[in-house]
């Protein structure tokens, strides 16, 4: 019973949702905003980006790649630090 009044509850949900979505992409004021304000975020992060990189800060890319090639080395030294196992030499006499 509870189950079928949260999915009730989570369809009318949906479709409030819906509607008011519908409602205001059919407002042309709205979706001129939209236009408007997307065209800003995409100046905002250009000129972000700039700025940024003018202060000579790592890019996400830059981090990545050097976390890429800080674990390399770190299983390199591992590596380099675990025992080595030569052939096994018997005794004369053994």
């Amino acid at each position: 019973m509870a189950e079928s009044l949260i999915r009730q509850l989570v369809g009318r949900g949906e479709e409030l949702a819906t509607e008011v979505t519908n409602r205001l992409l059919a407002n042309e004021a709205f979706v001129e905003m939209l236009r408007k304000g997307v065209a800003v975020k995409e100046v905002v992060d250009v000129q972000v980006a700039a700025g940024l990189k003018r202060m000579n800060v790592a890019t996400r890319k830059d981090v990545a790649r050097l976390e890429a090639r800080i674990a390399a080395l770190e299983a390199e030294l591992e590596a380099a630090k675990a025992p080595t196992r030569g052939p096994v030499r018997r005794r004369k006499g053994a």
